[in-house]
């Protein structure tokens, strides 16, 4: 590979990627599709997924001129593929916008099993980006290579709407996987209250699911998960919501989170209260483009509260949020900075780390040995 091929007239490059998700999840579109294409980049989602599974087109690795492997690929399914990738010598870039090491037992445990393959390729990657300072602190014990912060960036006109008009109803939107359970139990009690005092004139909206004390409540409408992230977009802007509630129990794993939902729900014209940790207090400056709220039942109670009854406000919050999250965080105002660390490894050589397969070699070695435990000396102890 020559150094100087790029600099060809015509040459476009070729963005390979690994991503056990499709390409039209959230992730996918916002830390890499929208951003490679809005460069004039060509880009291969390198997995086919049909009625009997996903695999992986591993031929398209050797098109490409920069390979990214993305999020929770690495894994004991992908392998041997990931040892194929990082001897081609193309450069590879470990993107993740989550923490999947030291997660609590209680909070997807199962991303334990993909440690061992995720900090190899932490080890081995040429440069790892990630969405937050705070998520970059907790990878770096895991590794010498260069770990760049990229924080999300969003297609502004693909949320782009005006804030809702008020009518005889006012609505919240609170949206999430049933992985946030335990973050909803913040906002449970207030929301009672909240119904209590207002009655039929405040509905709250979950998206994708909701507290199982709420699930028949005739003032809480459940909307179905859109997991095509551009028809979420078109699904959130037309929606007729007030106001979002953002909360976010305070754990290591949340605050290495982005900020995704204030960009999102900015953009859209919807003005919100957000948890006062650091994936929002970071960006949303109290009373100016949002409102940050304490992790206590009164604080919350407060900040809902204050959003129903205080128009004016909640028009200057939304006001300041989307011109900031247009001048700061769009790909029409950020997309050199955020592309500028694949943009930098075009013509380069991948730097193998001959040192980075320890955490799987210590891993097949214990999961070899229990095996040979369980098949020749623990099946006698069992009934």
């Amino acid at each position: 590979m020559k150094k100087d091929q790029f600099m060809k007239p015509g040459h476009k490059p070729t963005i390979v990627v690994y991503s056990y998700e499709p390409e039209t999840f959230s992730c996918s579109i916002i830390r890499i599709v929208d951003p490679m294409l809005a460069n004039g980049w060509n880009v291969i989602w390198a997995s086919n997924r049909n009625s009997t599974g996903i695999s992986f087109d591993l031929d398209a690795a050797y098109q490409a001129d920069v390979i990214i492997i993305h999020r929770m690929f690495p894994s004991k399914y992908t392998e041997k593929i990931l040892r194929v990738i990082i001897t081609l010598g193309v450069p590879v870039v470990y993107d993740l916008d989550d923490l999947y090491l030291n997660v609590s037992p209680s909070h997807r445990s199962t991303y334990k099993k993909f440690a061992p393959y995720i900090k190899w390729i932490l080890k081995e990657a040429d440069v790892i980006t990630v969405s937050t300072l705070q998520l970059k602190k907790s990878l770096s014990q895991y590794t010498g290579r260069p770990i760049q912060v990229k924080p999300n960036i969003i297609d502004f006109d693909l949320f782009a709407a005006h804030p809702r008009s008020r009518s005889k109803r006012f609505n919240f939107i609170v949206s999430g996987t049933p992985s946030h359970q335990r973050d909803w139990a913040i906002i449970e009690e207030p929301i009672e209250e909240i119904l209590k005092i207002y009655g039929e004139k405040i509905t709250f909206m979950f998206f994708g699911d909701t507290p199982k004390r709420f699930i028949d409540h005739p003032s809480v409408n459940i909307i179905d998960f859109q997991p095509n992230y551009k028809h979420y977009a078109k699904q959130l802007k037309e929606l007729d919501v007030h106001a979002a509630l953002i909360p976010l129990i305070d754990t290591n794993y949340n605050q290495c989170k982005s900020n995704i939902k204030w960009l999102e729900y900015s953009a859209a014209g919807i003005p919100g209260a957000y948890s006062d940790i650091t994936p929002y207090n970071s960006c949303i400056t109290h009373e100016q483009n949002g409102l940050l709220v304490n992790n206590n039942a009164t604080s919350w109670f407060d900040a809902m509260n204050r959003l129903i009854i205080d128009p004016e406000k909640t028009a200057d919050l939304i006001k300041n949020a989307q011109r900031e999250v247009l001048e700061k965080y769009s790909i029409e105002s950020s997309l050199i900075e955020y592309t500028s660390t694949v943009n930098s490894l075009f013509g380069q050589k991948h730097q193998h780390n001959i040192f980075s397969e320890l955490p799987i070699f210590h891993y097949h070695l214990y999961d070899n040995m229990k095996n040979f435990l369980d098949r020749h000396i623990m099946w006698r102890f069992k009934k």
